[in-house]
C-alpha cells in the first residue's frame, strides 16, 4: 500500500468521525427539544409561543409538532444563537 493511499484512508475516516459526531449533536438536540415541547405540553402551554406568548400557526405545528416558538421568534432565537 503506498503512503498516499494510507492517508486517503486516515482522511476518510476522520471525515467520517466528524460526520458522525455532527449527526449525534443534532440528534441530542432534538431529543432536549422534544423534552422541553413535552413539558410545555404537560403545562398546557402546546402551541403557545414560549417568547412572545402568541398561538403557534397551525401549519408550523402540523410540520414541526415540538415547537415551542412562533415563527418569528424561532428566527430571532437562531439568529442570536448561531
Amino acid at each position: 500500500m503506498s503512503k498516499g493511499f494510507g492517508e486517503s484512508d486516515f482522511a476518510q475516516v476522520q471525515s467520517e468521525r466528524a460526520n458522525s459526531q455532527s449527526i449525534r449533536e443534532v440528534l441530542e438536540r432534538d431529543r432536549e427539544q422534544a423534552d422541553h415541547a413535552r413539558d410545555r405540553r404537560a403545562q398546557g402551554a402546546f402551541g403557545v409561543c414560549e417568547d412572545c406568548g402568541r398561538q403557534i400557526g397551525d401549519e408550523r405545528l402540523a410540520a414541526l409538532p415540538d415547537a415551542t416558538r412562533c415563527v418569528a421568534c424561532q428566527a430571532a432565537w437562531e439568529s442570536t444563537n448561531r
